[in-house]
């Protein structure tokens, strides 16, 4: 079993959203890849994790994910900047926003980690430096807990 619950986490999104979005042209990354990032994408990030409630340690966490959906603000031959960055956002959300989220996560049996909650929370809007790149920032409520790696 490995400790290392938030990079599972991660790995199971970047695998779940890369298997539920049809957007061909999105691009999906962990939070600490050496990759060229590369536009529309989102990048997966679990940084923050704490004890459930007021459990004793037992490795299950309670996990804040971080999914920033990101487009360049340029516009492509068929649609403006603000088009691509809609179509970009709606794909990913439309991917997240189900009713038992966790269940969808655990039947693609990621590695390392299981789910017993997953929704979206927060969801705040922002952009970042040159090129100018319009983020959505998806805060997605997670608890789970390491499983053995086989």
């Amino acid at each position: 079993m490995s400790w290392a619950v938030e990079e599972y986490v991660e790995d199971a999104f970047v695998d779940y959203l890369t298997r539920e979005v049809t957007a061909d042209t999105m691009n999906f990354y962990s939070g600490w890849t050496a990759e060229e990032i590369k536009y529309p994408c989102a990048i997966i990030h679990a940084g923050v994790s704490r004890n459930v409630g007021d459990a004793p340690f037992n490795g299950a966490r309670e996990i804040d994910v971080q999914i920033a959906v990101q487009t360049e603000a340029v516009a492509s031959a068929t649609q403006t900047a603000r088009q691509r960055n809609r179509t970009a956002r709606d794909s990913v959300l439309t991917a997240l926003a189900q009713t038992e989220l966790h269940k969808d996560l655990n039947a693609m049996n990621p590695k390392g980690v299981v789910f017993s909650r997953a929704m979206i929370g927060d969801i705040t809007r922002s952009t970042d430096g040159e090129p100018r790149v319009w983020v959505s920032e998806i805060n997605v409520e997670t608890i789970a807990a390491p499983e053995d790696v086989t």
